[in-house]
């Protein structure tokens, strides 16, 4: 048995033999909260439950469970390269950075540990635990950028018992250079210290990576970082971290004895002492806010041969490809219930239809006409992922909206317009931009 499965297994027996307690924090638990302000957000969907992991059994590494699941394809890039790793402990588990790369799996062995820091060192001044990982790879031209709501996620390999969980605490910092990095504005409401084998209460964390659970009971949920939380950064109103173009996001352990201060001032309590695998240990970082082109998009979706191209309709749901690349729409599962349709407002015609926003090279149009055999005519527009707008001379009423169950992502928008005066059909037209 590992080091890391004998400490996880210790752990387990000493919650379950703890009373529990309230949570009593305003953010959110461990997992699947999804009206939470910083609500997880899962690693996994399908048929087998939301957050469902699908992961190998290890007495048959050929059997899956959940094996229905498939890793959320809201993630449009996982990060490609890692460097700057710092451990800072002496073991030597858990130190393969390519652990940390790719999708997220999650496998609690699937990690890269930033190992921990005992008192003496953390009065000394020794660093601690660091690694930077690079979503570009040097050659891809796309970035994170700051789309609507969470812009990427990070998974670690933390672990619920009763009402608790047991967690290992990091800060997160971006850059788009590489040099220059801010840090996210973290909060920790714990009032004292834990212990090695103390509860953590996530409701009290926000903004700080490891509080939500990705390991046993199959569950796989991840913590979102939105950056408009930044915009007030100094290093952002100055322009040297641009968060249009984030290309390394940077996850930093913290030793938890209360050493270490979040965004207030105010001391960060997590498991501390830890040994084995040692203090933060990192499954994973998934971008949503990922601009993208339709030829990307569908080399993401496994398109091949007649499933590809626009109006290729492989799931046979009467979507063609090109409107479900528009609406966050899966090609090769139907689901028409994503389609636009008509509404009544106040008596008043509307069309409702999904728009995600980080397609590039889209033009979605609104048409509406009197009659269906009388012209049509262009009443709003969005180009290259832009906001939909009115055209002029028509001035419809455009109303904006997330449309995921999950409060923390945005990027996956209803859109609502409004007939103008006379007109009593309404359609969404997409189409590729030249």
């Amino acid at each position: 048995m590992s080091a890391l499965n004998s400490i996880r297994m210790l752990m387990a027996l000493v919650a379950w033999c703890s009373a529990p307690f309230a949570l009593a924090g305003p953010y959110s638990t461990g997992l699947n909260d999804p009206t939470a302000v910083d609500a997880p957000v899962p690693g996994f969907v399908g048929p087998d439950g939301v957050g469902r992991a699908r992961v190998k059994i290890q007495e048959d590494p050929e059997v899956f469970s959940n094996s229905n699941n498939y890793v959320n394809p809201l993630f449009f890039r996982w990060a490609l390269g890692a460097t700057n790793y710092v451990r800072s402990d002496n073991q030597g588990a858990f130190s393969d950075v390519t652990l940390a790369l790719g999708p997220v799996t999650g496998d609690e062995f699937d990690v890269l540990s930033l190992g921990d820091l005992n008192a003496t060192l953390i009065v000394g001044g020794a660093p601690v635990g660091e690694v930077t990982l690079d979503f570009t790879g040097g050659v891809l031209p796309t970035p994170i950028r700051n789309f609507p709501g969470a812009d990427f996620v990070v998974f670690e390999n933390g672990f619920n018992s009763g009402t608790g969980m047991f967690a290992d605490l990091a800060f997160v910092e971006v850059s788009s250079d590489g040099a220059n990095f801010a840090r996210f504005p973290g909060r920790s409401l714990t009032p004292a210290a834990i212990g090695p084998f103390g509860l953590l209460d996530p409701t009290d964390v926000r903004n700080l990576a490891g509080k939500h659970i990705n390991h046993l009971d199959e569950e796989s949920w991840g913590t979102p970082f939105d950056l408009s939380d930044l915009n007030a950064h100094p290093l952002v109103v100055a322009g040297t971290v641009n968060l249009q173009a984030v290309r390394f996001v940077r996850v930093v352990d913290i030793p938890g004895n209360g050493a270490f201060l979040d965004g207030a001032g105010a001391p960060i309590y997590d498991q501390w002492l830890t040994f084995g695998s040692g203090g933060f240990d990192l499954e994973a970082i998934g971008a949503i806010s990922v601009a993208t082109t339709f030829e990307e998009w569908q080399d993401r979706m496994g398109l091949q041969g007649a499933q590809r191209g626009a109006l290729a309709d492989p799931d046979h749901d009467g979507a063609t490809n090109l409107v479900e690349y528009s609406a966050a729409m899966l090609p090769l599962v139907p689901d028409v219930a994503h389609l636009p349709a008509a509404v009544l407002t106040g008596g008043q015609l509307e069309i409702s239809f999904r728009r995600d926003v980080r397609p590039a090279d889209l033009i979605v149009e609104v048409l509406g006409t009197t009659a269906p055999n009388q012209p049509w005519q262009v009443i709003a527009r969005s180009q290259n992922g832009g906001a939909l707008l009115p055209v002029v001379p028509f001035s419809p009423v455009i109303s904006d909206a997330s449309d995921s169950a999950i409060t923390s992502v945005g990027v996956i928008r209803r859109q609502r317009v409004r007939a103008v005066a006379g007109q009593r059909f309404l359609r969404v037209r997409v189409s590729l931009a030249s």
